[in-house]
């Protein structure tokens, strides 16, 4: 499992660890401009990948917050070609004790983005909608194959089934926020993988959740099956943290959960960012993760 020191990820199973170069296992790439929020992430030892939910704020996985972002770009389809628009990390928060609760994190950036962001599901439409059975599509700057092994560059899509709603059958479902804290999705071969942590799972147009770990009873590193966390659950936490307000579907009912879950801690680790030019954060991060085996995911 993971370890952490004063919020500091130690990468002992890569469960969740960001990675290099490219898309989903049993995935397609996806067409410019249809995910124009999807942004990579870059860090100077590995790539996850995140979504613009404000004009200068980008959601993403918890534990890609201590490899230390520096920065994201947004809009492209294809990061070994020209194209996107990049832009430095001002600050990265991770949400508090994430190894036992939400694995998100917000990046905030040094300026706003052109690109307009993305909405988040209201509790109302996650209760609703997010059924055993119903199709989530995950999309994703991570790898495709089974074994977690290869490379890629392209942003990729994948179209999942719900398997658990409320992330209860699943020993890799965290108890602490269960149940509905979290979903299970994918397995029979379509699935996130390495590079796709923080990465978005929509319904329809609107980010349902958030590529944290595989399953644990994957028979190789990806292709199992993963678990999500509900974006819903957390947007209190991060409009309290990034003092912006965040864009959500509409419904019947209450926009956030009702429990508090996500009201609870509006504290974080919060990392500074500097710039490094885009290109040589992807060359260190692929050169680090080439050389990190990769474990079962969770």
């Amino acid at each position: 499992m993971l370890k952490t020191i004063s919020c500091i990820l130690v990468l002992s199973s890569p469960a969740l660890a960001g990675t290099l170069e490219a898309p989903v296992v049993g995935g397609t790439p996806a067409p410019a401009g249809k995910w124009p929020a999807v942004a990579l992430v870059v860090a100077p030892t590995a790539l996850c990948t995140g979504t613009l939910i404000a004009p200068d704020v980008v959601l993403t996985a918890g534990h890609c917050i201590d490899v230390h972002p520096e920065l994201v770009v947004i809009g492209t389809v294809d990061y070994s070609k020209p194209g996107g628009e990049e832009i430095a990390v001002k600050s990265a928060i991770a949400y508090p004790e994430w190894q036992k609760s939400y694995d998100v994190g917000v990046l905030v950036l040094e300026h706003a983005a052109k690109t307009e962001p993305g909405t988040i599901a209201a509790a109302c439409t996650a209760e609703s909608e997010l059924v055993a059975g119903a199709k989530v599509e995950v999309v994703g700057f991570g790898l495709t194959t089974k074994s977690g092994t290869g490379s890629n560059t392209k942003l990729e899509q994948g179209a999942l089934p719900v398997d658990d709603a409320s992330c209860t059958q699943d020993p890799a479902c965290q108890p602490a926020i269960a149940p509905g804290g979290e979903f299970t999705a994918g397995g029979n071969g379509t699935d996130s993988c390495f590079g796709d942590s923080g990465g978005p799972l929509y319904l329809g147009d609107t980010e349902i959740g958030v590529v944290s770990r595989g399953v644990s009873a994957d028979g190789k590193p990806c292709g199992g099956g993963g678990v999500y966390v509900r974006a819903d659950r957390v947007v209190s936490w991060i409009e309290s943290v990034t003092k912006r307000k965040i864009a959500r579907s509409t419904c019947d009912g209450k926009a956030d959960g009702g429990d508090g879950g996500d009201d609870a801690a509006a504290g974080g680790c919060d990392v500074a960012g500097g710039a490094l030019g885009g290109g040589a954060l992807v060359l260190a991060a692929l050169a680090w993760l080439l050389a990190i085996p990769r474990k079962p995911r969770g």
